[in-house]
């Protein structure tokens, strides 16, 4: 059975919808994201929530690792817990934030993720290089929130 012409052009303008509310949905566009968190569940939940909102997404377990990968990577967005093993997320944010001096690069955004809410790790993580500090669990509309309007800013600057 043939198609009529006016099917297909149905067909093609329904999907044309869908592309379109898709990307209303995606709030991330192809946004770069370096995350760096060691626990397996949430550095897979969090991988997918951000997978899902159009991210690429980098995920890494340590930070050393997350060092290297940000430095090759040079992600729009670094999103790091900070009590990592053997290195923390300090190490990390020193380590990018160094490299994006020397090559006169602009600076990635970066959220520091933690368990700890006291003002002090707040304090550290903003003093160390992190423009923005969540505890966990993140919830997240407020962590995709804080990217896409960081991201937005950053754009304007």
């Amino acid at each position: 059975m043939r198609r009529r012409s006016s099917d297909i052009g149905t067909e093609i303008l329904f999907e044309l919808y869908e592309k379109i509310m898709m990307n209303d949905v995606a709030r991330l566009g192809h946004a770069r994201i370096v995350l760096v968190e060691d626990d397996l569940e949430s550095r897979e939940s969090l991988r997918m929530l951000l997978e899902e909102e159009g991210a690429d997404v980098v995920a890494v377990a340590d930070a050393e690792e997350g060092a290297e990968t940000a430095i090759r990577v040079l992600p729009d967005a670094v999103i790091c817990d900070i009590d990592l093993p053997m290195m923390d997320g300090f190490y990390l944010i020193q380590r990018l934030r160094d490299h994006e001096i020397r090559g006169n690069l602009t600076p990635s955004i970066a959220i520091a993720l933690t368990g700890h809410d006291g003002d002090e790790y707040r304090l550290r993580s903003i003093g160390e290089g992190f423009q923005h500090f969540m505890t966990k669990p993140a919830h997240p509309d407020a962590l995709v929130t804080l990217i896409q309007q960081s991201l937005s800013a950053r754009v304007l600057s």
